[in-house]
């Protein structure tokens, strides 16, 4: 965990001033509980099991699909990079876009080849003026079993080339743009297709509006980091709907006795 916590980017939160305006705040609890998973602490007065029946921790909380808190933390970035590309004047910035369709041609396996397949994002003039370039967000927790066999650089890669897999060649051949996949960890760090991302945006910043370069993407990282760090410490406490187990009728006192 403390490997996970001194990657870059994964602090940046600690050193925020808190903007309302950019979503820089936090209550005490949300701040405790984000200490908390920084130094892999146990957290305070929270249920012995989750609604799934199974038993609660963070490492559990942070992977549950009950209540919605993992396409929660999957929508905020992909919003968040949207609204980025957009100040940065961007091109035709698309949230969601649907995928041409393959009409038959010929992919290699894996490839996904839905006629309603979607992508995060899209937009022109990221990378060049005329390219249409197609974004998907992935955020991973280290500590899940799919994870926690591989070394942290191994953990972004496989995300990496598994997003590729699926999707990169249908958008180069289909769609004649580039692919880019997004892959975050819940602690805040970023792979190298992010970090790719994120410097070209940070030039962009700088070149309109004037910015300084460093602090265009220390700013972009501290956008990054505290969608992900508010996504995450909702989710450990967040609501995830009545327990679904029947109820044992043996086990109800119902007073049935008949009256006078």
């Amino acid at each position: 965990m403390f490997q996970l916590a001194a990657e870059k980017g994964a602090s940046a939160w600690l050193t925020a001033l808190p903007l309302k305006e950019y979503g820089y705040l936090m209550n005490k609890q949300q701040f405790s509980d984000a200490i908390a998973l920084r130094y892999n602490l146990n957290l305070k007065d929270c249920p012995k099991t989750c609604t799934c029946g199974q038993k609660y921790s963070a490492n559990h909380a942070l992977i549950c699909k009950l209540g919605g808190y993992v396409s929660l933390r999957h929508n905020s970035l992909r919003d968040t990079f949207a609204e980025l590309m957009r100040t940065v004047k961007c091109k035709d910035v698309q949230t969601e876009p649907v995928l041409l369709p393959v009409d038959g041609l010929e992919l290699p396996k894996g490839t996904v080849l839905g006629d309603q397949a979607r992508l995060d994002i899209s937009a022109r003039s990221i990378w060049n003026a005329s390219e249409r370039a197609y974004f998907d967000v992935r955020v991973f927790h280290a500590p899940a079993p799919s994870n926690a066999s591989k070394s942290i650089p191994a953990m972004y890669q496989s995300h990496e080339n598994e997003k590729k897999r699926c999707y990169n060649a249908r958008v180069l051949e289909v769609e004649k743009g580039s692919f880019t996949p997004l892959v975050f960890s819940t602690s805040g760090g970023m792979g190298g297709e992010a970090e790719r991302l994120v410097k070209k945006l940070a030039s962009k910043m700088e070149y309109h509006t004037g910015q300084r370069y460093s602090d265009a993407v220390g700013y972009i990282r501290k956008r990054l980091r505290f969608e992900i760090l508010r996504t995450t410490v909702i989710s450990l406490r967040g609501d995830r709907g009545a327990r679904k187990n029947m109820v044992d009728i043996d086990s109800l006192d119902l007073n049935l006795e008949p009256q006078g």
